[in-house]
Formats: structure tokens, sequence, C-alpha cells
């Protein structure tokens, strides 16, 4: 399998990630200081996995003045998935 599945799960393999992600799913535009708040962490540890997860293509952000408002990026995370899937030859059933 490619290099890119591991990348790919090692990044949630991150508990804090994946809560980061949570966040942001059900909330729209937070910020590092809304992030690192609503998760009792620092904003340099929030900052990080943002980083990280900006670098995979994970989430993405808009810029306004000072700020950055970050968003999960879903259609990646599902390409990555399907492709993992695909490699796999695994099929879904339709739902």
């Amino acid at each position: 399998m490619p290099r890119t599945h591991a990348m790919f799960f090692k990044m949630l393999a991150a508990h804090t990630r994946v809560q980061i992600l949570k966040l942001l799913r059900e909330n729209d535009d937070l910020t590092v200081d809304d992030l690192a708040s609503q998760l009792d962490v620092t904003v340099p540890t929030v900052s990080r996995h943002l980083q990280l997860m900006r670098i995979h293509n994970l989430v993405t952000f808009r810029q306004d003045a000072q700020n950055r408002y970050y968003e999960v990026n879903k259609k990646e995370i599902v390409k990555r998935l399907a492709s993992f899937l695909q490699d796999l030859d695994i099929t879904l059933p339709n739902a």
C-alpha cells in the first residue's frame, strides 16, 4: 500500500487531531483560540496539529484580517478513505 495511506492514518491516530476535526465538523469556522479553549489545550499545541493537518490537506482555512478560520476538507478525507478501500479491494454496500 502506498505510504500516503500510512500518513493519512497517522494523522488520524492522534486523539487531539480527531477532536479538532470533530469540532470543526460541528462548528463553522473556528480559530486556533476557539479550538484551544474548547479542547482545554494550549494554542501552540492546536497550531501544531492544524499545521500538520494543513500539510496533509485535511483542513483548510480562510484568512480574515488577523484570524484564520479553519474547516474540515471533507472531499480530501473521503478521497483518501476511498483510495484506501480501493487498494484493499473492499467495496462498501449501498447505504
